[in-house]
């Protein structure tokens, strides 16, 4: 079952029951009548397979599964509601009270699958749904909200840009509820748990591995996905709720208000070349002679680079901007190229002899490696094992620089 397979008139009516203490209060509260209330909650647990309150003379007490999930749907809630008022207020209009109750799950959906796909077509075939189906929801949404959502250019459909304030509620809702699914999921079987880790090739050739065997030995039942991409993509997928936390070397300024960072270690550099470059040896030398032979260097922006413009102030070497660890390990020992490197990045191919170094670590300069999540993230007993096993890898690193 997935988050858009839930109705928000069931989740709002566990979470007035949880907060009124009753079904005749809740129903009170939200305006529904009793027995639709109660039939909406007892859909809802038999959807999410899990009796969510017991009742009792005075009224209603949560189980221990329904104090995890209704906690989690009053959060997902509450974040469909802050991006509806954000998108009306872009647009000088007043907002909408209780938004959940006035739109659906599934014209939400179709407008986030819409926007993903970037065509009614491809939605329509996603869904499993007719595309008249799918535009209808749309535009209902649109209808009740007073804000078009989507433009269609031929065969596309892009998001205007006050949408865009929408689609990172609605994925925010659907991540919040995945983790209540989790939740309820570890409470019949322990160790369970659903882990997206998005990270940068540094951390992911070294530190992240470590930290998944530390984490498997507890948890061999968990699924963790690990992607990878450029570092402001991260940051994005992570906003929204893609991706759970990043791993990656630390920014200052943080990328955003709306995440933080935690440092994990700080990591020494190398400079790098082949086995038998002319510069290979015990010593580092002056910068006017590393500025004669050719350099990989980072992406504007990245620590990395800013390191690299740093040792070359008042010299500019040929240069070739790389982000792919791949193609610069294959470009150094394809030539006489050097690049800034960390350790756990070329260990393999030091071990078989292909790469070396210039002298030892790199005087002065140490990257921050850590993790940047939400700023309002509440993790799931599984994602805080993770970053438990992280820094105590983290930990390991930092004794062996």
């Amino acid at each position: 079952m997935t988050p858009f397979a839930l109705s928000l008139r069931q989740l709002d009516a566990a979470v007035a029951v949880h907060r009124e203490g009753s079904i005749s209060a809740a129903s009170a509260a939200i305006n529904l009548s009793q027995p639709a209330l109660t039939h909406a909650l007892a859909r809802l647990e038999e959807q999410i397979g899990h009796r969510l309150f017991d009742r009792h003379a005075r009224g209603t007490a949560p189980t221990r599964a329904g104090t995890l999930f209704v906690a989690r749907a009053e959060r997902a809630l509450a974040i469909l509601a802050e991006g509806g008022r954000r998108l009306r207020r872009s647009a000088r209009l007043t907002p909408i009270a209780h938004i959940e109750r006035s739109v659906t799950m599934s014209q939400v959906r179709a407008f986030a699958m819409v926007e993903r796909a970037g065509s009614y077509a491809q939605a329509a075939r996603t869904m499993g749904l007719s595309q008249p189906t799918v535009h209808r929801a749309v535009k209902e949404l649109e209808a009740v909200l007073g804000i078009e959502l989507l433009i269609r250019s031929g065969r596309t459909a892009l998001p205007t840009e006050r949408a865009q304030r929408l689609v990172g509620a609605v994925r925010l809702m659907a991540s919040e509820l995945q983790a209540g699914f989790d939740e309820l999921a570890a409470l019949e079987q322990a160790g369970t748990g659903r882990i997206v880790v998005g990270a940068l090739p540094l951390p992911r050739a070294g530190v992240l591995p470590e930290a998944l065997a530390l984490f498997a030995r507890d948890h061999a039942a968990a699924d963790v996905m690990v992607v990878e991409g450029p570092y402001l993509e991260l940051i994005a997928r992570l906003r929204v709720g893609d991706i759970d936390f990043a791993l990656s070397d630390l920014r200052d300024p943080e990328p955003s208000p709306d995440v933080v960072q935690k440092e994990l270690f700080s990591d020494v550099f190398y400079i790098v070349v082949r086995t038998g470059h002319p510069l290979a040896g015990d010593t580092i030398p002056p910068v006017e002679t590393l500025a004669r032979y050719p350099w990989i260097v980072g992406n504007v922006g990245s620590p990395m680079r800013t390191i690299w413009e740093g040792m070359f102030a008042t010299h500019r070497p040929t240069r070739t901007d790389c982000g792919s660890i791949l193609t610069l390990r294959k470009l150094l020992m394809e030539g006489d190229w050097l690049a800034l490197m960390s350790p756990d990045v070329f260990d393999i191919e030091q071990k078989a002899g292909l790469l070396t170094t210039v002298g030892g670590p790199l005087p002065g300069y140490l990257r921050r490696i850590g993790v940047t999540v939400r700023a309002d993230w509440r993790p799931t007993a599984a994602q805080s094992a993770l970053m438990e096993a992280l820094v105590v890898a983290g930990r390991r690193r930092t004794s062996k620089n």
